[in-house]
This record gives structure tokens, C-alpha cells and sequence, in this order.
């Protein structure tokens, strides 16, 4: 009788789409540093050189499909300090979204204490008010799509060692936080690992990257428009500090040629009438006489 070897076999790595992940040229540092922590989260995402600003945002449709990649995350900075998250869960199909990102911080600036390991799979948790509105559930199934690590994937890890974490604020805001899960020690609670960043919401297209506008967000003001409300509320208030430099200097002048009545000060200052007293005027009104110098002979 010979013994039969059973080998058991892993999960079936089904879900073989990927993600592309790319910046526009300019980008800060700190968005460079926050792209390279995702990459070491997501090992589906394929990284591909920078992109031009001047070219048009559907070229990225192109060079996904080069790449053999079906999703899109695409970094884009404006003005040198706006930056610009863009997601697309479908080259051809969609939809697309664009996110404006505040409040970076990287893995190395926080230094926690929590770890995992490179490419494990991790459990994405949502906050409860994702499923109040439609564009809230495209924007989760989304986030689905582009942050899950692939059952299966060659170089995923066979497990869940980290929490993927999306809350939502009362202004619409999503906040991305990690954690580590808890071994043995259930009681020690969930460590946070980094990075962290805030995402607000600008608007939902139908296409990628193209397509007609889904969903716009009523209460995104861009961040032009912020600066220059604070620079036009700035000089308003210097104008008016102006005004009223110019309006107390005015109300001064009136003051002073206002001649208010005084009876005593008239009785005094009626004219001398005998001659003693005209002499006595006329000395007293006398500008002082400067004595000369005596120089040496």
C-alpha cells in the first residue's frame, strides 16, 4: 500500500484587478510619503511615473490600460499647496470621484507604536452614516474596491492583522485612520499604525474621470475662493480702519473752529480804554527781546 499526499491548497486568487497609483508633477513631499505607506499596504497597486498637470485628466484611462490596471488612484496638486485625491473604480465604466486631502500625516512623522505586517489583508469598518444617503453608499462600495487586498494574492498575507477605519464628521468629512488588531491581549485595545488623512468631498462623476457630474457637493468651497475671501475680507477691514482714520480727522477740524460762548472771557478781553492800561496791553502782548552776544574783541 502506498500513502497518498494530500497538499492543501490556498484560496484561489480570483479578484486579479489592480489599481493604479500615480502624482502630478509638483506634488509636496508629504503626499509622496503618504502615497509610498499606502503602497505598503496594498499590494495590488501598480505605481506608475508622474503625471503632466497641462495633460487632460482622461490620458489616465489610457496608461491604466497599458499597465493592465482597472482601478485609478491619482494624486493631483494645484497652486503648489491644494492637493486633489482622485478614484476611479472603473477605466471604462466608472464612476470617479474627486477628493480634496487635508490633515496628511505619514507613518514615519507619527511614529506609533502599532505595526503590522507588509501586505496583510486588512478589515475596512465604516461609520454607520455611510449608508444615509446614495452618494454616501457609492462612496463605500468604492472605498471597498480600491482599499481591499485581493483573497489570494500572491504577495498578500493569509490573514487580518490591521483595521482600515472610515469615519465620517458631522460636516461631511471622511477621516482614514489604521490600526493594529490585538493579539493575545485583547484588553490592550487597537494601536494606531499611520498614516492619517481627511478627505472632503468635492464631486461624483458618472465616467472615469469624464462623465456626467453624479453628485456635487453644495458646501465644497475650493480652496481659491477660500484665500481669496480672506484676502478681499482683509482689505475691507483695512478700508475701514482707513475711514475711520479719515472720518476722526474731520470731526477733529469741526471741533476745533467751533467758538463756544464765553461771558467771563468777554468782560476781560474788552479793550483797554485809558492809556495806562493800553501801555500795560501793549507790554504784555510784546514778544520778548533776545539779547545779543557779546563777541570777543
Amino acid at each position: 500500500m502506498t500513502a497518498v499526499t494530500t497538499t492543501k491548497k490556498g484560496p484561489v486568487w480570483t479578484d486579479r484587478q489592480r489599481t493604479m497609483l500615480t502624482l502630478s508633477r509638483g506634488v509636496p513631499a508629504r503626499i509622496r510619503h503618504l502615497a509610498n505607506d499606502l503602497k505598503q499596504f496594498l499590494p495590488q497597486i501598480h505605481s506608475e511615473p508622474k503625471f503632466e498637470k497641462k495633460a487632460q485628466l482622461q490620458m489616465l484611462n489610457e496608461m491604466a490600460e497599458l499597465s493592465r490596471c482597472q482601478r485609478v488612484m491619482y494624486f493631483e496638486c494645484r497652486s503648489g499647496q491644494d492637493v486633489y485625491l482622485w478614484l476611479s473604480s472603473g477605466v471604462s465604466t466608472g464612476p470617479s470621484v474627486k477628493f480634496r486631502v487635508q490633515n496628511v500625516h505619514t507613518t514615519s512623522e507619527l511614529n506609533f507604536t502599532g505595526n503590522c505586517l507588509k501586505f496583510s489583508r486588512p478589515i475596512l469598518t465604516f461609520d454607520s452614516g455611510f449608508n444615509t444617503a446614495p452618494h454616501l453608499k457609492v462612496l463605500k462600495e468604492l472605498f471597498k474596491q480600491i482599499f481591499h487586498v485581493p483573497e489570494g494574492h500572491p504577495k498578500s498575507k493569509p490573514f487580518y492583522d490591521h483595521v482600515m477605519n472610515f469615519g465620517l464628521t458631522n460636516d461631511g468629512r471622511i477621516w482614514i485612520r489604521f490600526y493594529e488588531i490585538p493579539g493575545a491581549d485583547v484588553e490592550a485595545g487597537a494601536e494606531e499604525i499611520g498614516p492619517r488623512f481627511v478627505l472632503e468631498l468635492a464631486r461624483i462623476f458618472g465616467g472615469s474621470f469624464e462623465g456626467e457630474v453624479l453628485y456635487n457637493n453644495p458646501f465644497f468651497i475650493a480652496p481659491r475662493i477660500q484665500r481669496q475671501q480672506i484676502r478681499l475680507a482683509s482689505v475691507m477691514k483695512a478700508k475701514g480702519r482707513h475711514e475711520e482714520r479719515q472720518t476722526g480727522a474731520l470731526k477733529r477740524i469741526a471741533i476745533t473752529k467751533v467758538r463756544h460762548p464765553d461771558p467771563v472771557g468777554e468782560i476781560y478781553d474788552a479793550p483797554a480804554q485809558s492809556d495806562a492800561a493800553k501801555r500795560l496791553a501793549a507790554e504784555i502782548d510784546a514778544k520778548p527781546k533776545r539779547k545779543k552776544r557779546k563777541t570777543a574783541a
